[in-house]
C-alpha cells in the first residue's frame, strides 16, 4: 500500500498510526473495561480489513492490461457511431445511456425476464402471460407479488451472469445520468458493490426529485419501478394505463435528457409498442439538431418498425453485438482518459472510508457510540471481503 497518513491522536489516548499499515493502539489506563475491549475489536476487525484491502491492490496491479485496441478500417458499423461525436458529448456530460431488459440472458441466449414470467403463468392458473404484448393478464400484480419480489432480490442477480457483466463494462463510461426500464436494480448493484458515488431513484408512483448529476455523482432512473425493492413494475396493461395518467419524472432528469446530444440504447426491443410509446413520454418525437441516438444489438426489429422509429424518434440502429459496441466504446473512452478504473476507485474509497472510521474511534470513549461505529465497520468490511473474493473467482 502507497497511501500514509499522519498519527491521529485524541482524547481516549488512543493512536492509529499508518491506517493502511499496522494499527497501533495505546490505551490509557483509566479507560473502562467494555470501552478497552470495544476498542481493542475494533483495532483487530481494521487491521483485519486493511490486509484484506492489501491483497486487493496486489491483484489489481497483477492484472492483465488491455492490448492495445486498432480501430476497425472501412467498418460501416464502426463509423455509423461517430465516436469524435460521442465523446465529446460524454466530455460534456451531454451523452444519456438507456438499459433495457434484453441484455440478461441465460446460457441458452433466451431473456431471463421473459423465462420467469413464463414460469409464472405455468404457477398460477388465474393468470396469463401475453408473449406478444409483454404483460399479465388482469389483476396478476397481487397474485405474482411475492414471487416477483424473491426472485429480482434473491435470484436473479445470481442468474444475471451475461447481464451484468455488460453492466459492469458499461459502469466505467462516465454518463451521468442512466435510464433503465429493467425491473432489475442490477445496475444500481454494480454501483454499489464498485462503491460509485451515485444516486438511485425508481418510479413509485409518487413525485420524486433527483441531485443535479455531474460524471463524478451520476444518477440511475428505473423508469418503470424496481421490483427487486417492493416487487412493484409495470406488468399489466392497466398498470401502464395508470402510470400514463400519473408519471412524473424528476425535473433534472428530465432537463438531462432534453439538453443531452447524445442517447445510447442498449437492451431495447422496439417490437414492443410500449416500448415505442415509451419514447412519446420522454419526448423524443421533438427532433433536435444535432442530436444522434442509436440503438445497439441485433437487427431484429421489423422493417416497418425500424422505418417509424426512424422518422418518428430519428433513432438509428446499429447492428451489432452489445459486446462488440462496448469493447469499442472502452477502448475509445480509455483514449480520451474519461475510463473509471472500478478497481483503483474501489481501493481509494474503501481506503478513505477505513481512515475516516478510524479517526472516529479515536475520538469516542463512549459505548453506545462505539457499537454504532463497530456496525459501520461491518456494512464497510461486508462490502471489502465481498469484492475480495469477486476478484478472486
Amino acid at each position: 500500500m502507497t497511501l500514509n497518513t499522519s498519527n491521529i491522536s485524541g482524547n481516549s489516548n488512543i493512536v492509529l498510526q499508518d491506517i493502511i499499515g499496522n494499527i497501533i493502539i495505546n490505551m490509557s489506563p483509566d479507560l473502562p473495561v467494555e470501552v478497552r475491549q470495544q476498542k481493542e475489536q475494533m483495532k483487530a476487525k481494521l487491521s483485519e480489513l486493511v490486509e484484506t484491502i492489501a491483497i486487493i491492490e496486489g491483484k489489481i496491479k497483477t492484472a492483465q492490461k488491455p492490448e492495445p485496441f486498432n480501430p476497425p478500417e472501412g467498418d460501416a458499423t464502426y463509423d455509423a457511431i461517430r465516436w469524435r461525436r460521442l465523446l465529446q458529448a460524454l466530455d460534456h456530460q451531454g451523452c444519456v445511456l438507456f438499459i433495457g431488459p434484453e441484455i440478461s440472458v441465460n446460457s441458452l441466449g433466451k431473456s431471463l425476464h421473459h423465462e420467469f414470467y413464463l414460469d409464472l403463468a405455468k404457477d398460477f392458473s388465474e393468470i396469463e402471460y401475453l408473449e406478444n404484448e409483454g404483460y399479465f393478464s388482469p389483476e396478476s400484480d397481487e397474485i405474482i407479488l411475492y414471487d416477483v419480489l424473491d426472485f429480482y432480490s434473491k435470484d436473479f442477480p445470481k442468474k444475471n451472469v451475461t447481464g451484468r457483466k455488460i453492466l459492469e463494462q458499461l459502469a466505467q463510461v462516465p454518463f451521468s445520468l442512466i435510464i433503465s426500464i429493467c425491473p432489475d436494480d442490477a445496475i444500481h448493484r454494480v454501483f454499489e458493490d464498485y462503491d460509485i458515488n451515485h444516486q438511485f431513484l425508481a418510479y413509485n408512483g409518487t413525485k420524486q426529485e433527483a441531485e443535479p448529476m455531474t460524471r463524478e455523482k451520476p444518477v440511475i432512473y428505473n423508469i418503470l419501478g424496481n421490483a427487486a425493492s417492493n416487487g412493484r413494475y409495470i406488468f399489466t396493461h392497466e398498470n401502464f394505463y395508470n402510470y400514463l395518467n400519473k408519471v412524473f419524472i424528476p425535473s433534472e432528469i428530465k432537463k438531462k435528457i432534453q439538453d443531452a446530444t447524445h442517447y445510447v440504447f442498449i437492451g431495447f426491443d422496439f417490437n414492443k409498442w410500449y416500448n415505442r410509446l415509451l419514447l412519446f413520454i420522454l419526448e423524443f418525437e421533438q427532433k433536435k439538431s444535432g442530436a444522434h441516438r442509436m440503438t445497439i444489438g441485433h437487427k431484429d426489429v421489423k422493417e416497418d418498425i425500424e422505418k417509424f422509429i426512424a422518422k418518428q424518434f430519428n433513432i438509428t440502429f446499429i447492428d451489432n453485438d452489445y459486446n462488440k459496441f462496448i469493447e469499442w466504446l472502452i477502448h475509445n473512452v480509455n483514449e480520451e482518459g474519461l475510463l473509471r478504473n472500478l478497481n483503483e476507485d474501489f481501493v481509494k474509497n474503501s481506503i478513505l472510508k477505513l481512515t475516516s472510521v478510524s479517526a472516529n474511534v479515536v475520538t469516542e470513549n463512549n459505548l453506545d457510540e462505539l457499537r454504532k461505529i463497530e456496525t459501520q465497520v461491518g456494512v464497510i468490511g461486508k462490502r471489502i471481503i465481498n469484492f475480495n473474493n469477486k476478484i478472486t473467482t
